[in-house]
């Protein structure tokens, strides 16, 4: 790894010498200097450079920082320690309120809801969170800018928080007045910088949305050249009918629409691949303006409520405890074939169970139904009651031929579906998916020898940026903001496991966020040089 020096010129802050620059752009490397004043990049030249800080990146590729659009980062700002998974891996830039999931907004009434909601949803929540700093999106970038930020963080607001602000966790669907309302409440976050919204069609209380209720909101969306951006009603068996569902949202209201992390579930649906790229790419020339995010890896990560039939929790946590005794055979079977869906239980693991007793924590479902001396559904039952509804599981139930197949649309980007999250809190986090550590060096590492270093860096710099309107990022231009990678491509991978996830990447040598150097080699610099974004 190349030293960062001092030297006594004082023009530049910080120049970044003799790398060779991938643009973010389609366009050709070239071995050029970078000069940086204050949090903008001032010239990109071949003549050399004077600055009070010069990185030597001979030998290494600089590219724009990288940009995670589907992240769950959104607490991030709330906690003390350094937040370092995702600088590690390179990026600078995410974006936070994805799956209909947020922190914001509420309004007087249905804050507790809301409370509930975030604690059933969120990977780290068992950290405190101050909802008097998340009322709008107004009052939540006002704290955060008081707070600074490790990365740069731009917010979806979460259909679920828009509908629990105006209905609660009512299963039944939204009235006129209870729409109008939505709409109102949409629109004053997008006033106030919000970068879109996010449906979280398969959780409570998205479910409960009908397609009346996401066309109104999506008149919204078009009205303010937003993004929406869908976790689909259905990933596994009914994935073709559930794309369709979100092209024709896009067709009929003119809004831009992402389909989150894309994958195909359930081993008898591998191979469709092919097919539904098809279909996304020809509505694309159709006029659909239409993108989606995945990530490269064959097992996925979520609540274990995603194994119950959708008819038994409505979102209250103490409702569904209290039911479970008098669950029928019925809602048994229902279950169990949730969980052969997802893979089996022998490919479901606890990457958290939020509990005292360790031994679940990476142990699979058919493990701990051993251990326990219960049927798999009477296990995932226990794990939700006795976890208050916080455990999270790893499913294995793709196939990483299908994720690669992904990766040849022009239409998709990478991003984790994963945290910032500390890397010390290894204990508290039980294993959480590797994703939160590994996305961007993975992706890189795994197709560096099938297309251009241009193509690859483009997927994670401009394309992102240009799909979710961040400007002045995702490309390495004059007057950008100066959020920069520096990685050696031929060292550059994932380390994170399965079975060890907290692990640094290899290769990743700088990390730049407005302008300040935040990580050199393997150290983190406690910096909290991130801002939030606004469009």
């Amino acid at each position: 790894m190349k030293t960062l020096k001092n030297i006594n010129e004082k023009k530049y802050d910080l120049v970044i010498e003799n790398g060779t620059i991938i643009f973010g752009a389609l366009k050709n490397k070239e071995i050029m200097n970078i000069g940086i004043i204050g949090d903008k990049i001032e010239t990109i030249s071949k003549d050399r450079l004077d600055g009070k800080k010069v990185i030597d990146a001979r030998n290494l590729y600089v590219a724009p920082g990288f940009i995670d659009v589907h992240s769950h980062s959104d607490i991030s700002g709330f906690i003390d320690e350094s937040c370092s998974s995702k600088i590690y891996q390179g990026v600078t830039t995410e974006i936070n309120g994805n799956c209909g999931i947020g922190i914001s907004p509420w309004i007087d009434g249905n804050r507790e809801n809301l409370k509930k909601y975030i604690q059933t949803h969120s990977d780290i929540n068992y950290y405190p969170i101050d909802l008097n700093k998340t009322k709008s999106f107004l009052v939540l970038k006002n704290f955060l800018k008081e707070r600074k930020l490790v990365t740069n963080q731009g917010f979806l607001v979460g259909a679920g928080c828009i509908r629990i602000a105006v209905m609660g966790f009512k299963s039944s669907k939204a009235n006129e007045s209870e729409i109008e309302k939505m709409k109102i409440l949409l629109e004053e976050q997008f006033r106030e910088g919000a970068i879109g919204i996010s449906f979280g069609l398969i959780y409570q209380p998205g479910n409960f949305m009908d397609q009346r209720e996401i066309l109104e909101l999506l008149k919204v969306v078009k009205k303010y050249d937003k993004i929406a951006s869908f976790h689909m009603r259905d990933e596994v068996n009914e994935i073709e009918k559930s794309i369709e569902e979100v092209i024709y949202y896009g067709r009929e209201t003119g809004a831009k629409v992402n389909i989150s992390h894309l994958k195909v579930m359930n081993k008898k649906n591998w191979g469709k691949a092919q097919k539904i790229i098809e279909a996304l790419e020809e509505a694309f020339k159709s006029g659909v303006a239409i993108s989606f995010d995945q990530y490269p890896y064959e097992a996925t990560c979520t609540n274990l409520f995603v194994l119950l039939p959708q008819s038994i929790f409505n979102g209250d946590i103490e409702t569904f405890i209290k039911d479970i005794p008098s669950f029928s055979d019925e809602v048994m079977l229902l279950i169990r074939e949730n969980i052969e869906k997802r893979g089996g239980g022998e490919n479901i693991v606890i990457s958290n169970s939020y509990l005292k007793n360790s031994y679940f924590n990476g142990r699979t479902i058919s493990e701990i139904s051993k251990y326990l001396n219960l049927s798999e559904e009477k296990t995932v039952l226990y794990i939700l009651e006795k976890s208050r509804g916080k455990a999270q599981g790893i499913y294995f139930s793709m196939d990483l031929r299908d994720v690669k197949e992904f990766f040849k649309s022009d239409l998709g980007v990478i991003a984790s579906d994963g945290n910032s999250l500390p890397m010390e809190d290894s204990f508290e986090l039980g294993n959480p998916h590797p994703r939160n550590f590994g996305t961007f060096p993975k992706y890189v590492h795994m197709v560096k020898n099938e297309i251009s270093i241009e193509q690859i860096i483009n997927r994670v710099t401009k394309k992102p940026a240009e799909f979710f309107k961040i400007e002045g990022r995702g490309e390495i231009k004059n007057g950008n903001f100066a959020d920069i990678t520096i990685f050696d491509l031929a060292k550059v991978k994932d380390s994170s496991t399965f079975q060890n996830s907290f692990q640094r990447p290899v290769g990743i040598e700088y990390v730049v966020i407005n302008g300040k150097v935040v990580l050199e080699g393997e150290t983190v610099f406690n910096i909290r040089a991130g801002t939030v974004l606004v469009n």
